[in-house]
């Protein structure tokens, strides 16, 4: 599965840690911030900012004014809160209990503007993970238990359900609703205001509800993807979405790889489509369909 992220910081993989503020961290007198909390150096804690129980900033931080760590949060080097933004507040899941009050790890160098919240993860086992370098733009919300990669880009409002898996290199756009469960290969691009709920292949541009509108050759280019690697993945693309017709996508799958060994972009496709179909419930969601050759006309 290419949504995995490796969320970086003093805790990524063990959540006990030293409680503790750096002599070198700058905090304002109005800040709040809990004796089992730990803020590294160079970390820069605004006005009225809380920093929650169990929660970890990391080197180089900047938590502006008003900002939140509810309970349980890491955070790795660089990262910048914005004014309002909520990070590890509660699940909004009705199974959710203080029993077990689950984590959130975030990488390093991420943004997250005004009013962005996002939640911990339900329990212990599987928390919600934030890689590196991501944008999170105003009042944006992920879920608890969803696992974002690096890179990514997620303006105002886009609205991301629980348990969600999205790889890096994403360029979402604004009013954008992921429904839970839903997992996103790498380098995908979605028109704004589009709902989805169905699984989405890397390297493909989303133009409608649950509908791929061809292949995102702009990103691939942009990811250093060099002319032969785009030709495969454009062979690829059009094998399983254009050309496909009612054949199953195991049949598809299997002339393609009899067909050449495929490597890079082309190979992510093949085996994130050879993964998504065989997944168990509750992610046994399907693959969004993309544009027949009969349909390239319609806008």
């Amino acid at each position: 599965m290419t949504a995995t992220t490796t969320a970086s910081g003093p805790t990524s993989t063990d959540p006990s840690f030293a409680p503790g503020i750096s002599p070198d961290a700058s905090v304002d007198p109005s800040a709040r911030i809990d004796v089992t909390a730990r803020v590294e150096a160079g970390a820069v804690i605004g006005p009225d900012v809380i920093v929650g129980p169990h929660c970890a900033v990391g080197e180089g931080c900047e938590l502006r004014v008003r900002a939140i760590l509810w309970r349980n949060t890491v955070l790795g080097p660089g990262n910048v809160v914005h004014p309002y933004a909520v990070l590890g507040g509660d699940p909004q899941d009705k199974a959710y209990s203080e029993d077990a009050p689950g984590w959130l790890f975030v990488g390093e160098k991420n943004i997250f503007r005004e009013g962005v919240t996002i939640s911990r993860g339900t329990d212990g086992d599987d928390p919600t993970r934030i890689g590196s370098r991501n944008f999170f733009m105003a009042q944006a919300h992920a879920a608890h238990n969803v696992q974002i990669g690096d890179d990514c880009v997620f303006p105002n409002t886009t609205m991301i359900a629980g348990h969600v898996r999205i790889g890096s290199k994403c360029i979402f756009s604004g009013g954008v609703g992921i429904h839970q469960f839903t997992v996103i290969g790498d380098g995908v691009m979605v028109r704004g205001l589009v709902p989805v709920n169905m699984h989405i292949p890397p390297y493909v541009m989303v133009i409608g509800p649950n509908r791929i509108g061809g292949l995102n050759v702009v990103g691939l280019r942009r990811m250093g993807h060099d002319a032969e690697a785009r030709r495969d993945a454009k062979r690829v693309h059009a094998a399983i979405f254009r050309e496909r017709e009612a054949r199953p996508f195991n049949e598809v799958l299997d002339a393609l790889e009899a067909e050449q060994s495929w490597s890079g972009p082309a190979r992510e496709m093949i085996d994130f489509v050879r993964m998504a179909i065989a997944l168990p419930a509750p992610r046994n969601k399907g693959i969004c369909p993309g544009r027949s050759k009969a349909t390239d006309s319609i806008k």
